[in-house]
């Protein structure tokens, strides 16, 4: 793949011709969700006048769809259950976390990570979010996870609300399709929907992540991770192309979050549907750490349900995934295998298991599915609450017939997947873990499930100011970056801390931003022409 960056200064333009001023801010923030609303109220309160630009109809991003959990140590909530925590202990844990991608990490913006995300949970409290927590997850040492209260919305209705309290201007359905540059170089503004935006002190990307790319996930990981839909179909690598284009540099881009998830329910999910108010949120939290730890997990496991997959470990006891002609997709040892097998096999699944795992995973250690340390579902939580997806039969004929799969595939996939656990060598996908197979009725199956991208997790390269780097690794004048955007090598490999980073680099970038000095030439040099259509081949890339 050839790359190349930048591009060459032509015919300069003054503001006056084609610029609203009225369109000139101090901080300009493109993308409007966690990161880039927090990196808004952050640059507004160091000073800065402040716009953000949010290409969809309202704000929210990927944080708004989040389970929520943010992890971080060193917090009052921590200290309130007794937790003696530390900096260089949450660094270990991520560490044993990372496994062999330990050797990738960036390991100045991890510590940058641990050092604020407990400060970044105290200043969320401070505007009215609450948590539940803080909660155990291993391979986690202490327990860290903060789960907010009662959904991801409540960080978004909390950050909009203090947006507009210190008079950040939002605009929406503005969709930015090139940075602005002065002679200098300097970055001095982005174009939006055919209108010029200028700011005086900088521009900070806050887009997302690049899931919905189709074209990056096909050129960095392949035509098979290419078929696999995002959670976020608005999360189109905009600022990647962006920041590329003005000399920034990607990193890591063949690292996709794959997965399995079940068909949206037609119940309503209790969590979900909560509405998002401080004064209900604090009633909550009143609420939740006082209810019966069994009613509790009776609420949550009906949210818990609602979407997510059953857990690897299933397979790894002898399960198997086949599609609606009963035919083995993909090897069951991976997720990435299995979430672009389906994709491929037109998106539609089933997990089959007998009666002997049935028994196994109806109870602790061997949950179906989980929210770590908040709640555990099991196979019987299935068949209370996603009916449409749990299916069950004497014979494995009578299985396929209640699940709407072909009986005769299903019976040879079985029977082949038998064989193969019985000799320890799969011809067909490689698989390594059996367990005991399917042998003993009645059996089941759960599904059909979907295969999605939950995050992707490459990212501009940038300096412990979150600051875009050029391949000289210079940093870019006028600009920075934050969340998924800014992950610049991050592993970010357990749960909790996508949200931690969005909200950690939002408030650095911003206040970097509006702290720095203000530029007065505002004059445009170079070309306006959208850049989102450009090539992968000629984006910069580093390993």
């Amino acid at each position: 793949m050839a790359f190349a960056f930048g591009h060459q200064f032509k015919n300069p333009k003054f503001p006056s011709e084609g610029t609203n001023m009225d369109n000139i801010t101090d901080v300009l923030v493109i993308g409007g969700g966690g990161a880039g609303l927090c990196a808004a109220i952050s640059a507004a309160t160091s000073g800065a006048k402040v716009l953000i630009l949010e290409k969809c109809p309202k704000v929210g991003g990927s944080t708004g769809m989040s389970v929520g959990s943010f992890t971080a140590a060193n917090t009052s909530y921590q200290y309130r259950d007794g937790v003696n925590d530390s900096i260089d202990l949450f660094i270990e844990d991520m560490k044993v976390a990372n496994g062999a991608d330990e050797g990738r990490e960036n390991k100045e913006l991890r510590r940058i990570l641990a050092e604020n995300a407990g400060p970044t949970v105290e200043w969320l409290s401070s505007i009215g979010v609450q948590f539940l927590g803080p909660t155990p997850e291993p391979p986690y040492e202490k327990p860290r996870m903060h789960n907010v209260l009662p959904n991801s919305s409540a960080y978004i209705t909390a950050l909009v609300r203090e947006c507009r309290k210190r008079g950040v201007q939002t605009k929406t359905s503005m969709r930015v399709e090139k940075l602005l540059r002065n002679g200098d170089g300097e970055v001095i503004g982005a174009r939006a929907n055919g209108q010029d935006f200028l700011a005086r002190r900088g521009v900070v990307l806050a887009t997302g992540d690049y899931s919905a790319a189709k074209d990056f996930k096909q050129a960095f990981s392949g035509e098979a991770a290419s078929k696999v839909q995002p959670v976020n179909p608005d999360n189109t690598g905009d600022g990647f192309r962006l920041g590329n284009d003005v000399g920034g540099v990607l990193t890591q881009m063949d690292r996709l979050y794959e997965g399995l998830r079940f068909a949206p329910s037609k119940r309503p999910d209790p969590i979900k549907i909560l509405p998002s108010h401080p004064a209900i949120s604090r009633i909550m939290r009143f609420v939740v750490e006082r209810l019966p730890k069994n009613i509790l997990a009776y609420v949550l496991r009906g949210a818990l349900t609602s979407w997510v997959g059953p857990n690897n470990s299933m397979y790894s006891a002898g399960a198997i995934l086949v599609d609606g002609q009963g035919n083995r997709i993909a090897n069951e040892d991976s997720d990435k295998d299995l979430a672009r097998g389906v994709a491929s096999a037109g998106n539609t699944a089933y997990m089959i298991f007998d009666a002997a795992l049935a028994k196994k995973f109806s109870a602790w250690p061997n949950p179906v599915s989980t929210f770590p340390g908040v709640a555990y579902a099991y196979v019987q939580d299935y068949k209370r609450y996603r009916p449409d997806v749990f299916h069950k039969g004497d014979t494995l004929d009578e299985l396929a017939r209640a699940a709407g799969i072909d009986p005769n595939g299903l019976q040879a996939s079985v029977e082949a997947s038998n064989r193969y656990a019985a000799k320890g060598h799969d011809p067909e996908f490689g698989r390594q873990k059996f367990g005991t197979g399917i042998t003993e009725g009645p059996y089941y199956a759960l599904g059909p499930m979907q295969a999605y991208i939950t995050l992707a997790d490459g990212g501009l390269i940038v300096d412990t100011h979150l600051r875009v780097t050029t391949v000289e690794a210079q940093a870019i004048p006028g600009l920075w970056a934050a969340g998924s955007t800014g992950q610049g090598g991050l592993q970010l490999l357990n749960h909790g801390l996508h949200i931690g980073w969005a909200m950690v680099s939002g408030r650095i970038s911003g206040r970097h931003a509006a702290n720095s000095p203000e530029r007065t030439d505002l004059t445009l040099v170079g070309d306006v022409e959208s850049v989102l259509s450009t090539p992968v081949g000629s984006l910069t890339v580093a390993p």
